[in-house]
């Protein structure tokens, strides 16, 4: 299965960068004048290179938007496949019912998918393809799906390339095989927003370029087998542009709703944060299916590292049930076992530096201590040891500058004291 998706990978890179399928002679392109109003399927809104305008499957046919006349808008269904259908610059789209493609090079200016239509390119969709794209998804389907070409959909694509697409009111973008945002060649910038009532799925994988962003408002999120943060991977090596590297390469902001990786409970799924990489927590809640590894201890690292961060004044919580590792973030004194923490005490507070710890009864050497920032990344921990009369003393001054700090106690059997420090 591993194979299969490196492989696949390959092979559209070489789709991306070049036009989708060679033009030969006897090749019809319709271009739009929207002379005669905004419907789509009127022949007197298009010319036509080679003979008149049909809307068949005979031959062909490249068929491209352009901002003259009315905007276009299919209210209808026929039953026919442009062979390439671009949607050009500031063009603005509106998709009331089904329509069907096999090749699309340039998704850009506004395209509108509204409830009851269905969009679908049996192999790439490139929203912002060097240019400005804009998807709305309001209740329909974007989609790439055929039986056996490879299909994705990516949002921004190569050089200047610049995508968006909100996903709104039970609306679904299907990316097929995978979805990928501000990836490959030149980094280009895509945004995907997945609101309330949204949902965004592939089947292998979902990945999140070091210009992409993902933000979950509401919405779902099953991104397939494997999920990738700040995915690096080039087409052609030396094709990544202007970028510079910062502390966020690729987002993904679970800000409410959830996200889910190998949600169709594929073989061993790869989760993938590149170390310049944030997934943001708030509301929502990050699943990773897999009954066979337990992802707490690589989710704590990540917290560590500053790659997975809670909003603030929250703190990152991770369990596992032998099915799934599920990661949220809740507020730092919520969760505090309230009878472990009526034996504890936190004094100065504020605090020069020294932090004592006070207990009511004796824990031996079984408490241990962590320091967290107001972004939840770790700054210092240690064991509670050097007891007198069950009071543990730490000197901070050279770790904690001066700020607002959380303090987590934990005991042997897991349970949790929570306090919020301040550091003068």
């Amino acid at each position: 299965m591993k194979t299969k998706l490196l492989v696949s990978s390959i092979f559209c890179g070489a789709l991306s960068l070049f036009s989708s399928r060679l033009m030969a002679q006897g090749d019809s392109t319709y271009s739009w004048t929207g002379s005669a109003g905004s419907n789509f399927y009127s022949t007197s809104n298009w010319t036509s290179t080679v003979g008149a305008v049909q809307f068949d499957n005979n031959g062909f046919k490249v068929v491209r938007t352009s901002t003259q006349g009315s905007s276009p808008s299919i209210d209808s269904f026929i039953d026919w496949q442009p062979g390439i259908f671009d949607n050009l610059d500031n063009v603005n789209l509106t998709v009331n019912a089904d329509f069907n493609v096999f090749f699309n090079d340039w998704l850009n200016g506004t395209v509108t998918v509204n409830t009851g239509a269905t969009f679908t390119c049996r192999n790439i969709f490139r929203v912002g393809r060097e240019g400005v794209g804009t998807v709305n998804i309001e209740g329909g389907t974007l989609q790439a799906n055929d039986p056996t070409n490879w299909q994705a959909v990516f949002v921004g694509a190569l050089n200047n390339g610049d995508g968006t697409v909100n996903v709104n009111n039970n609306g679904t973008i299907n990316g097929g095989y995978q979805v990928e945002i501000g990836t490959r060649d030149f980094y280009p910038l895509g945004e995907l927003n997945v609101n309330t009532g949204g949902t965004s799925l592939a089947y292998w994988a979902t990945k999140i370029g070091p210009n992409g962003i993902l933000n979950v408002n509401g919405g779902t999120v099953n991104t397939g087998r494997d999920l990738f943060v700040g995915d690096l991977f080039l087409d052609n090596a030396g094709n990544i542009g202007s970028l510079t590297l910062t502390a966020d390469t690729g987002n993904l902001n679970i800000n409410s709703g959830t996200v889910t990786v190998n949600h169709n409970n594929l073989d061993t799924p790869t989760f993938s944060v590149h170390a310049d990489a944030k997934i943001y927590i708030d509301n929502g809640t990050l699943v990773i299916n897999n009954n066979a590894y337990d992802y707490t201890t690589d989710i704590n690292t990540m917290v560590a590292n500053g790659q997975i961060v809670p909003a603030s004044g929250k703190v990152i919580k991770v369990s596992n049930d032998g099915l799934a590792t599920t990661v949220t973030a809740e507020n730092a004194l919520s969760i505090t076992d309230h009878d472990f923490a009526s034996q504890i005490s936190v004094y100065p507070n504020p605090s020069n530096g020294i932090i004592n710890i006070k207990t009511s009864q004796n824990y031996s050497e079984a408490l241990s201590l962590k320091v967290f920032n107001t972004v939840g990344k770790l700054i210092f921990k240690a064991p509670l040891k050097n007891i007198v009369l069950n009071t543990y003393s730490f000197d901070t001054k050279n770790i904690l500058k001066k700020g607002m700090y959380v303090l987590q106690i934990t005991s042997s059997n897991n349970q949790s004291y929570y306090t919020k420090l301040v550091r003068k």
